[in-house]
């Protein structure tokens, strides 16, 4: 299946790579949920996790977003109705909705020590890069499989100026080593779309693209948030819906993971590079700092690579 995959980052505590992975077919479809619980919220500007700071429209539209996320990357369906907040409120009570099962996927990957143990790079975008490569590579891995064919055939980057060059086209692709048949990648010259996602901006992105990378900040934020790094109380509740719907049952391990609707719709994963040059990668854990127990997944499931600066 072809997908668009739409990047955005945060820089609490470690850096996460978000990776949101919509099916080109129901891009349009997808896009008007947005737009309807714009409609509904009555909420029209840019939005990310950042922004949302007190109850209100921003709020309201945040929350619906999340949960039209959650229930759109369903990989199975069963008989009974899946139903999600869009917005849409009748005596201040929130109305659910029947929603489809999109087949989104998500990818997550925290470096844990910030790119500070990566030497001999030529800038830092270039961490940036190889981070990103190898999360891309381990989580298609993951996530598809031979009846689950994962084509990328665009990449939209959250803006390039903070990087200090457009992102590498070349440094991405023609680096990706040992793919599986399963997962590919488009050789187009404009495979990478790096504008920004402000669509009141006229130097961003489309207007759909921009409305997909504001929603990847947020499932960033509200993944990071759910595993205990969080900036603000209020983005405790905001992910609440993710963190008792998918953080959750990940924690409780592959066998669980394996009945879910939403199995190999999602990976969360960390790694670090070790003192002898190989890269060490593990399941994303809760924040230690906050005393959470450990997840069930075995270390056996995960990979190592060498370093592919």
């Amino acid at each position: 299946m072809d997908y668009e995959l739409y990047h955005d980052e945060s820089l609490e505590g470690g850096y996460w790579h978000g990776m949101l992975l919509v099916p080109a077919e129901k891009k349009q479809e997808f896009l008007e949920l947005l737009v309807r619980a714009r409609k509904n919220t009555g909420y029209f500007d840019k939005i990310g996790i950042k922004d949302v700071q007190r109850k209100g429209k921003i709020y309201n539209c945040a929350s619906a977003w999340v949960q039209i996320a959650i229930a759109c990357l369903r990989s199975r369906t069963v008989n009974k109705e899946y139903r999600a907040y869009v917005g849409k409120q009748e005596n201040g009570r929130a109305i659910d909705e029947p929603i489809e099962a999109y087949g989104l996927k998500f990818i997550l990957l925290r470096e844990s020590n910030s790119h500070k143990e990566l030497n001999g790079y030529r800038d830092y975008a270039s961490k940036i890069e190889t981070t990103f490569r190898m999360g891309l590579k381990g989580g298609a891995h993951f996530l598809g499989s031979e009846d689950d064919t994962i084509d990328i055939v665009k990449i939209h980057f959250d803006g390039h100026e903070h990087y200090q060059r457009h992102v590498d086209r070349d440094r991405i692709v023609n680096r990706m080593y040992d793919m599986r048949d399963y997962f590919h990648i488009s050789q187009h010259p404009d495979l990478i779309d790096d504008a920004r996602s402000n669509h009141n901006d006229p130097k961003s992105q489309p207007y759909e693209d921009c409305q997909f990378l504001q929603l990847t900040d947020l499932l960033v934020g509200c993944f990071r948030t759910a595993l205990g790094y969080k900036t603000r109380d209020i983005h405790v509740e905001l992910a609440l819906p993710l963190k008792r719907r998918l953080v959750d049952e990940y924690r409780k391990g592959r066998k669980r993971m394996e009945s879910s609707r939403w199995f190999k719709s999602f990976v969360l994963s960390q790694c670090y590079l070790k003192d002898d040059g190989h890269w060490k990668f593990e399941p994303l854990q809760r924040n230690p700092v906050e005393g959470f127990q450990p997840m069930l997944w075995d270390d056996k499931f995960w990979y190592e690579s060498s370093i592919e600066g």
